[in-house]
């Protein structure tokens, strides 16, 4: 019996170091910040809009356009929350998102303050909920939120899931 663990334990120590060799993805992202446009920028997928519930609600989006809600100030955990995250297919995809949020906020300051690292993690998370059921109605939307960057700045699991 003891075999059997120390066998099962020498495993998964085998597969945690072959995974610590795994470079990091270097990202290539496709955005452009837009001027006298509703849209705040645009992606590989389609149009970005950012803003309060208001202005999202005023917008007609097209396939592959994405609406985040900005409530950096509404509430005491701030945070941005991605509407439908679910149909932002692929790492680069949403990484961009992820790329044009950071720059809203170096444009527009706040208390909202999240690693590019853990929100990568946080939006693949999501996504891969939703994909396989788990949670439906939790996971279609992102909502990054200040409390949650702890919880996924996780170096060990972002080398695991090439994030």
């Amino acid at each position: 019996m003891k075999q059997k663990w120390k066998q099962k334990l020498a495993y998964i120590g085998a597969v945690i170091v072959l995974f610590s060799f795994i470079h990091d993805h270097k990202y290539d992202p496709h955005y452009e910040i837009l001027e006298n446009s509703d849209a705040f920028a645009s992606y590989s997928g389609g149009l970005v809009y950012i803003g309060d519930q208001k202005f999202l609600d005023s917008i007609t989006p097209n396939e592959g356009d994405i609406l985040v809600g900005d409530y950096r100030f509404d509430h005491t955990d701030p945070e941005y929350e991605v509407y439908d995250s679910y149909k932002i297919h692929g790492r680069e995809a949403r990484n961009e998102i992820l790329e044009i949020l950071q720059e809203y906020e170096r444009l527009n300051p706040s208390p909202w303050e999240r690693s590019m690292e853990s929100l990568r993690l946080e939006m693949f998370f999501h996504y891969y909920s939703h994909y396989f059921g788990y949670e439906i109605d939790r996971s279609g939307t992102t909502d990054l939120n200040n409390r949650d960057e702890e919880k996924y700045d996780n170096k060990i699991l972002r080398k695991l899931f090439w994030q």
